[in-house]
């Protein structure tokens, strides 16, 4: 691998003495005056939680925040990356269950393991520690016609946490899906009214055949922070349930993202300077229907530098029942200067291979039911680049990739390829596939 160079080195690490020293005393204010954001956890969050049911088995589940955590186990559960889920199990079968604990999170954490973890914290040895976290934890074996309930040492998800409580005995499986906000997070598509976007006469019922011709008579691409200068291009469509495509997403590895506030450009600004992972760092606003995003998610690397990020809208329209959410990807992969925002990150010019990486990765959930292509900001090359918002080059095939998600599960030999346009390989063959 080549080595930057070293006024490449010298060049990023400015942007970062820059980055801190313009906005230091901004944020110092705004943190005088906002001080902490108030948190609503209480140790009455069973109250909160979400039940299921699966013929007669009977699930009830609640993810517990880190104050809610800390004061029900005594610990600081967080500062290690430890998050209980309390569940409550109700089996109404005449045979014993068996909980697959690893639907909840395939690296649990033993009971022990979290004793460990806190072995010199407070008064109790690691012994006591160990006994009252075992028996804390839920039972994996659930008798017939008994209720149980405890908790499972989960890692820490800041923002949503998606999961499945699976249960199996003899000639037996049950699974329950959840997707959850943790409190105290404040997400910015909390911010949004969704039942009041759009007036009912203003929302069309679309046949998935009209559809192409909708999308297609969208705007290019998103507008930037002046409300009018094209930005990145409206390159993806996700059809389908907004909780299930929120679940299905969350699910994958996918984050919320944060509200802007004091405390929140703050730790952005330390990810970048001190190379820390932020996953649920806010994003910057983009336009589309007069308005910015409702909704944006991120997976992020090792530093809030480095991600991929979406954006999504919720479009006027309906197809056989299903939500239709317009949005934008790319991958962020590093930072730079900019004459309209001052410092911003600097995107992966191949766009195209961000919107076949979130294809993928809902393919790879056996959520998504349907594939297609429709034309949106038109080809760009290496050699004649389009450029965003913030003067950032970006090349692509020029399409907008539709994904319907549905309810079930779909193998990737059961995808259904939707007969519309068609993405082209770097040789510039068609494919049959779309990738």
């Amino acid at each position: 691998m080549a080595r930057a160079s070293t006024g490449a080195v010298r060049s990023h690490g400015l942007i970062r003495t820059v980055l801190w020293c313009a906005t230091l005393p901004v944020v110092l204010a705004l943190a005088a005056c906002a001080g902490t954001p108030t948190q609503t956890e209480s140790l009455d969050y069973r109250a909160r939680a979400d039940t299921k049911t699966d013929g007669r088995v009977e699930v009830s589940a609640v993810v517990l925040s880190p104050l809610e955590s800390e004061k029900t186990f005594g610990l600081p559960l967080a500062r290690k990356g430890v998050q209980p889920v309390w569940l409550q199990i109700d089996n109404r079968e005449d045979r014993e269950l068996y909980l697959m604990v690893l639907s909840l999170d395939p690296d649990y954490f033993a009971s022990s393991e979290v004793a460990w973890q806190f072995r010199s914290y407070g008064s109790e040895t690691l012994g006591e520690k160990a006994d009252r976290l075992l028996a804390m934890h839920v039972p994996v074996v659930v008798p017939p016609n008994r209720a149980v309930s405890g908790y499972v040492y989960t890692n820490l998800d800041p923002g949503a946490k998606a999961f499945a409580v699976e249960l199996f005995g003899r000639s037996m499986f049950r699974s329950l899906e959840f997707v959850q906000l943790v409190p105290g997070f404040e997400a910015d598509f909390q911010k949004v009214d969704f039942h009041q976007l759009y007036r009912d006469e203003e929302i069309r019922e679309l046949r998935l055949d009209e559809l192409p011709a909708y999308l297609e008579g969208l705007p290019c691409c998103v507008a930037g922070g002046d409300r009018k200068t094209p930005g990145d291009p409206l390159n993806l469509v996700i059809v389908g349930d907004p909780l299930r495509t929120l679940s299905t997403l969350v699910s994958r590895g996918w984050d919320l993202t944060e509200t802007i506030r004091s405390h929140t450009t703050w730790r952005t600004i330390t990810s970048s300077l001190f190379r820390s992972r932020y996953r649920t760092s806010p994003v910057s606003p983009l336009y589309l229907f007069g308005r910015s995003q409702d909704i944006a998610l991120q997976k992020a690397r090792g530093t809030v530098d480095e991600r991929n990020h979406l954006r999504l809208w919720l479009a006027p329209v309906v197809v056989e029942g299903m939500n239709v959410w317009v949005g934008q990807i790319s991958r962020d992969i590093g930072i730079k200067f900019s004459s309209k925002t001052f410092v911003t990150h600097k995107i992966d010019p191949v766009v195209d291979e961000a919107r076949l990486y979130v294809t993928l990765d809902l393919a790879a959930s056996q959520s998504l039911r349907s594939v297609g292509y429709v034309k949106g900001v038109g080809p760009s090359s290496r050699e004649a680049p389009r450029y965003n918002y913030t003067d950032d080059p970006y090349y692509t095939d020029g399409l907008r990739v539709v994904l319907i998600v549905a309810e079930g599960r779909y193998g990737l030999d059961e995808l259904d390829y939707l007969p519309w346009e068609r993405p082209q390989t770097r040789e510039g063959v068609e494919t049959d596939a779309g990738h």
